[in-house]
This record gives C-alpha cells, structure tokens and sequence, in this order.
C-alpha cells in the first residue's frame, strides 16, 4: 500500500508544469531586464520550497494552478520523476546564477539566466523538457540518479 501512495504522489500535470514554466520565465525576465536578485530569490524560494517540502507552499505553483485552472485545462498526468530531476537542475542553476550575481560576474548570471529561460521557452512553446530527456536518456542506460 505504501507503494501505492508514493507513485500516486509523484504523478503531476504536464498542463500545470508547462505554465509553471512560463511564469518562471517571466521572473527570469525581470531579473535579466532589471539586474535585481530579488528575482532570483524568489525562484530559488519557490524552487526549494516546491522541490523539498509542499507544492502548495510555492508561490508559483499556486499562480500557475489558478491559471490551469481558469485556462479551464483537461488534466494531462504523468510520472513526476523526470519533472523532479529537472527541478533539481534548475534549482541548481538558479544557485549558480545567484552565486555569480553576488560575485559581481554578471555576464556569467546572465548567460547562465539565458541559457536556462531558453530551456522554459522551450517547456512552455513545445512542450519539451531537455532536463527531463537527459532524465530518460540516463534511465534508459540503467543510470539510477539518486541525489543531486
């Protein structure tokens, strides 16, 4: 039974994941137009709160359900493995960008800020993940990705 509950827990929207993405791209945008790390902070909260304790915490995820839902979106499930580990690669990146924002390296913040809101562009207009290709590309080769 507890095996049950944990795969039941681990099933999330893609719809609901797609416009996560593009309201995390419009905070990377403000970030990149206005050079605050406000912004950044912001995800980073969101990302570790979403990631690490409840979803319903995350500011955005709960932006981004109203907006399914008001969108009034047919649910599309699916396995939340892959999503997982792209969240923990985008978390990753976002303490990289803040990183070399407070070291004053804002060229690499805002390649790497790029680089990353290339990847939601991507999430949100074709519904392509590339953390969660590279997720199923390591599953398909037997590679068990424990920890990030």
């Amino acid at each position: 039974m507890l095996h049950i509950q944990s795969s039941i827990q681990n099933i999330v929207d893609e719809n609901q994941t797609r416009v996560h993405a593009g309201v995390v791209l419009l905070f990377m945008s403000a970030y990149l137009f206005s050079a605050n790390e406000l912004f950044i902070y912001i995800l980073i909260y969101d990302f570790l709160v979403r990631v690490y304790a409840m979803p319903f915490m995350s500011p955005i995820y709960l932006i981004s359900t109203v907006l399914v839902k008001l969108f009034n979106q047919k649910e599309r499930l699916t396995d939340g493995s892959a999503k997982e580990f792209a969240s923990h690669v985008g978390l990753s990146m976002l303490f990289a960008v803040l990183i070399a924002d407070l070291l004053n390296e804002t060229t690499a913040a805002f390649f790497l800020t790029i680089f990353l809101a290339l990847w939601k562009i991507a999430e949100v207009a074709k519904d392509y993940c590339f953390a969660c290709k590279f997720y199923e590309l390591l599953k398909s080769k037997n590679i068990e990705v424990e920890s990030l």
